[in-house]
């Protein structure tokens, strides 16, 4: 009976030995086939295409490259470039990276290289269909300088911005052009000027005159009479220093007189408001010429009338060679306009005169200056049918 409880014994004790030793085999197995599991590759490297961005216009054509880099940008050996175009109707790509652009548009060009792709971005635009140069309002003088203005426009008439325009010059002794289209007149004579933009271009025939500048300022009519409320229009006339009359030159109007008293347009027409002289100048190149609306004519008495109050302002012209200039008025009653006498462009009165009563006179005999006089008349009480008269002595 022992001997056999021992049996069984040894029999259980093998039976564990041998379960212990499948399980810890059994675990040794899981971990030796975990540790065999291969990572993923992460394949760090890229295509660089260059250029990455670029507008073509249709027809162009664009060479483009590409190398194979790793991650900190280093070139890589690399097999052959297969290059394919994302939108073949809108470019081609050959073999070698050559791009053609076909139409307008965008479109991605792709790069492989040893199974790794980069990209480029083309965009399309239309080509210069033509070229056209707006004349020059006049002929170009010697020594002027005048932008050229042009267009360029697409195969459907649009307007194109922002295109390499280039100019030159057929004479250049005649004429320069600048890189932006700026004309400059050498010498008399013609030249042509070519404006180019891509593959199209416009001449243009450009004239250069020799052109005398403004030596005088004539305006007429001269002196009119024009009634408070009424309106003239003066024409100025230019000549050069040998007395031939010029045109296409700019002229500025002004006035010296109040503008309550009458005022000039940009075109030289003259309103009266008030009683008095309107004086107007027409400048061109420096050279100024002037006429008085409603003037005091020396010798010629002028009736006048005021406000109390009021001062109403007069011009007349004072030879050159005059020895003596007196104004004077002469009126009835007790009415009291006082006289104020300026000479050409002064802000004191030369002479004033403030007696009680119409008649009030200012002669000057020293420095009389040849020009355009002023004599103001003060209403010191209100005045009517009063003559003022200027009266000059050569």
């Amino acid at each position: 009976m022992l001997q056999l409880r021992s049996l069984r014994r040894g029999i259980v004790a093998t039976r564990l030995l041998l379960g212990a030793t499948l399980l810890v085999g059994g675990m040794a197995a899981c971990t030796d086939e975990a540790d065999t599991v291969a990572a993923p590759v992460i394949n760090t490297n890229t295509v660089v295409v260059t250029p990455r961005v670029s507008s073509l216009r249709v027809g162009q054509t664009q060479q483009l490259a590409a190398s194979l880099v790793d991650k900190n940008g280093a070139p890589l050996p690399a097999s052959a470039i297969t290059w394919t175009s994302a939108e073949p109707t809108i470019a081609t790509v050959s073999a070698t990276g050559l791009v053609t652009m076909l139409t307008t548009g965008s479109t991605a060009i792709q790069a492989t290289i040893n199974g790794v792709t980069g990209i480029a971005s083309l965009q399309g635009v239309p080509a210069v269909a033509t070229v056209t140069v707006t004349p020059l309002a006049r002929n170009l003088r010697v020594a002027e300088s005048l932008p050229l203005a042009y267009t360029l426009r697409d195969a459907s008439g649009n307007v194109l911005l922002a295109r390499a325009v280039t100019f030159s010059s057929s004479a250049p002794t005649v004429a320069t052009v600048s890189a932006d289209g700026v004309v400059t007149g050498v010498a008399a004579g013609t030249t042509t000027i070519t404006v180019t933009s891509e593959t199209r271009t416009a001449t243009y025939p450009l004239t250069v005159e020799i052109v005398l500048p403004v030596n005088t300022v004539t305006l007429s009519p001269l002196n009119p009479t024009v009634a408070v409320g009424g309106t003239q229009q003066l024409t100025a006339t230019l000549r050069d220093a040998n007395s031939a009359v010029v045109t296409g030159r700019a002229v500025s109007w002004s006035t010296l007189s109040a503008a309550s008293v009458g005022t000039v347009s940009a075109t030289g027409l003259v309103s009266v408001l008030t009683a008095g002289s309107v004086v107007v100048s027409a400048t061109s190149e420096g050279k100024v010429g002037t006429a008085v609306i409603n003037p005091l004519l020396p010798g010629t008495p002028l009736t006048i009338a005021g406000a109390n109050g009021t001062t109403l302002t007069w011009y007349f012209e004072v030879p050159a060679g005059a020895t003596s200039v007196t104004v004077a008025t002469t009126g009835a009653g007790t009415q009291d306009p006082d006289i104020f006498v300026f000479r050409p462009g002064a802000t004191t009165a030369a002479c004033a005169s403030e007696l009680a009563g119409p008649n009030e006179t200012c002669t000057i005999t020293t420095t009389v200056t040849p020009g355009l006089w002023r004599v103001s008349v003060l209403a010191y009480t209100a005045y009517s049918a009063v003559s003022l008269r200027a009266t000059i002595t050569p």
